[in-house]
């Protein structure tokens, strides 16, 4: 399993934990608010088969970032899994572009796992409640990615909190 993953590897984030094959982040030179970058998502993708959509970039990217993976893998026959990362917010009352973003992404990957099934491109949405010195583990969530993707059967939606 080859895993592209969207965050900062030097920060202590899923990115870092995961141990991605790649790690695409401003740092790294990939700025998704540039259509040539989403170009070279979409060229890159396909030598991958586990997509870690992590990193909120702006309103709209990591849904975009998630639709064109599916597209690429859809047109090479790719068999991956695409996990999306959501946080808790979403299910307040908050109105800022983030949230609501969280939520568009959640609302479409629930939607693209129920047209592909477990026939072709799997998606999986995790809700987290909070990471870092309060939160839930970056390396707890990497270990739980890596279960979800190795299941034979399709994990459409999993919420993930820390314990209080």
């Amino acid at each position: 399993m080859k895993i592209f993953c969207t965050g900062n590897p030097v920060r202590k984030t899923i990115a870092y934990a995961l141990g991605a094959d790649l790690n695409a982040s401003l740092s790294s030179g990939w700025d998704f608010t540039l259509p040539a970058t989403i170009l070279q998502f979409k060229e890159t993708i396909q030598q991958y088969t586990v997509f870690v959509n992590s990193a909120y970039i702006a309103p709209g990217i990591q849904e975009t970032l998630m639709n064109e993976c599916q597209s690429e893998w859809t047109k090479i026959n790719t068999r991956g899994h695409i996990i999306n990362i959501g946080t808790t917010l979403e299910n307040t009352n908050d109105s800022s572009q983030y949230a609501q973003s969280k939520r568009n992404l959640k609302h479409r990957s629930l939607q693209l796992s129920d047209e592909t099934g477990i026939s072709g491109v799997k998606t999986t949405y995790i809700v987290l409640g909070g990471l870092g010195a309060d939160g839930c583990n970056p390396g707890d969530v990497a270990q739980t990615i890596r279960c979800i993707v190795a299941q034979p059967f399709r994990v459409p939606l999993i919420q993930v909190e820390s314990v209080k």
